[in-house]
């Protein structure tokens, strides 16, 4: 039983699902700030705090398997990196702690009160946006994972590849909920005709960001930390063709995955609608 019980945590514990439930921690943040920011009545604060410490728990999660290679690298900056290194380092734990504070600020206050909290909260959203459709990249892992011999292969058929596929369908499902919150925003305030041009600026936008992430590895901070790279590196894979070309694809996948899942979160809603009215959706 023993070796039962380390064999599947040995589908957890390791670094390829702590990238995954890393990432799914990260394509959580813009969920959370999309009910602060424009649905904050849809969701209680007790519930919203909650939400918070889960996400919370997920992100140990993901960090755990990777935290001694993290810690060595924190340790050569500190020590090695030299003071300007130093300074966005002390620059990142800061804008870290300043988005917890106003997460809690932007839901605590009421959601007709748009003032420097709730813009500069909407750019945090845009900003870790793209966190979430990057899940669906996230396929190298289990591509990886099960072909490293690592894992028991019972394991990685019954516990790796679920658990993976899960995660990857939950941050999708983050980054649909997320654009639908902004989506009702739009209607209350009568710019209904925005919503479909705004989705697709959106998924154009987060094409943009995964190719950022996955093939220069830049991150949703980096926009805080080192603008001007960022700005650099947009500009050189919006002038190359090839670069164009995947994110054109990307921006087709996204599209068509974000059309059929919305179809099918607004058809649970419904359902669920029904049944809190008593109508059985067969009738």
């Amino acid at each position: 039983m023993r070796s039962l019980l380390l064999d599947i945590a040995s589908a957890f514990n390791n670094v390829y699902s702590g990238w995954i439930w890393w990432n799914l921690f990260l394509a959580f943040i813009p969920l959370l700030l999309s009910y602060g920011l424009f649905r904050r009545q849809a969701i209680p604060r007790g519930w919203w705090l909650g939400a918070c410490l889960l996400l919370g728990v997920v992100g140990v999660v993901g960090l755990w398997p990777r935290l001694p290679r993290v810690a060595r690298g924190w340790s050569n900056i500190v020590g090695h990196g030299g003071g300007v290194t130093q300074l966005q380092l002390l620059w990142l734990i800061v804008v870290t702690i300043l988005a917890a504070a106003m997460s809690i600020v932007i839901f605590r206050k009421q959601q007709s009160a748009r003032g420097l909290a709730w813009w500069t909260g909407l750019v945090a959203f845009f900003a870790f946006l793209p966190n979430a459709p990057y899940v669906l990249t996230d396929i190298i892992h289990i591509i990886r994972g099960t072909s490293s011999g690592q894992i028991p292969v019972w394991v990685v058929a019954l516990v790796f590849i679920p658990m993976h596929t899960v995660a990857i369908v939950l941050g999708f499902e983050a980054y649909v909920i997320s654009i639908l919150n902004l989506a009702s925003y739009l209607k209350r305030h009568g710019a209904k005709a925005l919503i479909l041009p705004v989705e697709l600026i959106i998924h154009g936008l987060c094409a943009v960001g995964i190719y950022l992430g996955r093939f220069l590895r830049l991150n949703s901070w980096d926009i805080v930390v080192d603008p001007a790279s960022v700005l650099a590196e947009t500009l050189n894979v919006l002038t190359s063709k090839r670069p164009v070309a995947v994110m054109g694809v990307t921006f087709i996948i996204l599209a068509s995955l974000y059309w059929l899942m919305k179809q099918i979160t607004l058809g649970l809603k419904l359902r669920l609608h029904y049944a809190r009215q008593g109508i059985d959706v067969l009738d």
